[in-house]
């Protein structure tokens, strides 16, 4: 080993041998000033002598003086140590001090571990005590999930439900809420429940005209659902957290998304969108609540064929949640819808399931089956024109009508042609809807009030006839 060499290794563990009070190493005068924190006599002959090895010939003669008078100052002649040191040091560095270096060279090494152990483990402490933390993977301790329905609404997690339109999104969110609120099984192998607190935030239903109606014709207790009554909230308002911490919902819905973003927040943004998904994902791990967002679909396009890739909105949407459900109807039973499992982060995805829409509202489950969420949002059995392709206006009118219908499978004429004027469709356009949809017409009434109710061909007449006069009587009492 070269003395160059040495003296870098040596260099390395200088700091760490300052602190354990031995001798420095890099010139014979800071040497000196420093032999008094010398452990023993025993430790000051090894570690001068390699010392003094690295020093030129000049300095090595006067470190050699200095240290001899060092011992005998420190009175340790006694110790029959310093002659012996005198000869050790002189034979080992004449005859063998490359074995006498390789065993000082072990000795710092060894040192300086010891020393960068101890550093290192008070960094980690320090560190720990901040607001950030890390603990390595054996300090944590595995968990099951925990789910509200499972394996499809995990607790203190975001979900989402997102369908094509007419799907029937609403009424299958509706159902779960009804569920739980009555602590009703989902499944026949599946034990009940308590009953839970359910909060559905919707702004495209009424809750006098639609919602109140469809979850007492579900069986939910109404005492413990809870819908909006007013102004719309937004996922970030405070507010709107701290009535969660007051009635600590199990579900909490927000039907669709893109109605509570807040204003100004564009949902393709994800700089904008991210604060909000971070602040809900926060509140739903707090309360441990699940947390349902409903998401309408945009239009196949170009390369486009994944259902989860045709969700509305920022792709942090469906990267956030933990789960995703995909409804839409059976490509070769259109009057059946399915809903799949898209994505599960926590596990194996659950099996799709058929179902239906009741002319009461209700949702009646078919079982099990294998259609994937790719599969079921294909559109099928369109009505086409000519050209075997329905034109945008009537592509439009289709699908508006489709939503129009998706609850009870009958619609007043009047809200139709209304929606015409909010959608800027053409009456004309929406009667060519009706018609290629197979919808029949009732008329209600007498002249001059006489009211028409479009409703889907599988319902009799005497039963759209009787949910109409229910529904009216229903408004009077209300009223």
């Amino acid at each position: 080993m070269s003395e160059g060499g040495f003296y870098m290794d040596a260099n390395k563990y200088r700091t760490a041998y300052d602190k354990a009070q031995a001798v420095q190493h890099e010139v014979w005068t800071e040497l000196c000033q420093h032999l008094e924190h010398a452990p023993d006599a025993q430790l000051l002959s090894d570690y001068t002598a390699t010392l003094v090895y690295t020093l030129d010939k000049d300095r090595r003669e006067e470190a050699l003086r200095l240290l001899r008078g060092q011992l005998y100052s420190r009175q340790l002649r006694d110790t029959g140590r310093v002659e012996s040191w005198y000869t050790d040091c002189g034979a080992r560095m004449g005859q063998d001090i490359e074995g006498f270096v390789a065993n000082a060279r072990q000795q710092y090494v060894q040192a300086g571990l010891a020393e960068e152990q101890r550093a290192e483990a008070e960094a980690k402490q320090k560190a720990g005590r901040g607001r950030f933390r890390i603990r390595p993977a054996s300090a944590f301790a595995p968990e099951r999930a925990a789910y509200l329905v499972q394996p499809y609404l995990p607790r203190g997690m975001i979900s989402i439900l997102g369908g094509v339109s007419a799907a029937g999104k609403t009424s299958l969110a509706l159902d779960v809420c009804a569920r739980l609120t009555r602590g009703a099984a989902f499944a026949p192998d599946t034990p009940p429940q308590p009953p839970a607190t359910v909060l559905y935030l919707t702004a495209e239903n009424d809750p006098n005209k639609v919602l109140r109606p469809r979850a007492e014709a579900m069986g939910a207790d109404l005492d413990r659902l809870y819908f909006q009554d007013g102004a719309s909230y937004s996922m970030g308002d405070e507010e709107l957290a701290a009535l969660c911490r007051v009635y600590r919902p199990a579900l909490l819905v927000f039907d669709p998304i893109q109605s509570y973003l807040g204003q100004g927040v564009q949902m393709n943004r994800a700089e904008q969108v991210r604060p909000l998904l971070d602040h809900l994902g926060a509140l739903a791990k707090e309360l441990d609540m699940a947390v349902l967002l409903i998401s309408h679909m945009s239009k196949p396009g170009p390369g486009v064929c994944s259902a989860l890739d045709r969700l509305l909105g920022s792709s942090d949407f469906r990267n956030d949640a933990r789960s995703i459900l995909i409804a839409g109807r059976d490509p070769e039973h259109p009057e059946v819808r399915v809903v799949a499992h898209a994505k599960n982060s926590l596990g194996q995805p659950g099996e799709s399931q058929r179902y239906r829409i009741c002319p009461q509202g209700t949702v009646a489950y078919d079982g099990p089956c294998t259609l994937t969420a790719d599969a079921i949002i294909r559109e099928a059995g369109t009505p086409a024109t000519g050209n075997g392709r329905p034109s945008a206006a009537l592509a439009n009118a289709i699908e508006a009508l489709e939503k129009q219908l998706s609850f009870v499978g009958w619609v007043e004429a009047g809200e139709v042609y209304r929606l015409c004027a909010e959608r800027d469709i053409s009456i004309p356009t929406m009667r060519r809807a009706r018609v290629a949809l197979g919808l029949k017409v009732l008329r209600v009434g007498m002249q001059p009030n006489q009211k028409n109710y479009w409703y889907r061909p599988e319902l009799t007449e005497s039963t759209v006839c009787a949910e109409v006069k229910n529904l009216n009587q229903q408004l009077k009492l209300s009223g």
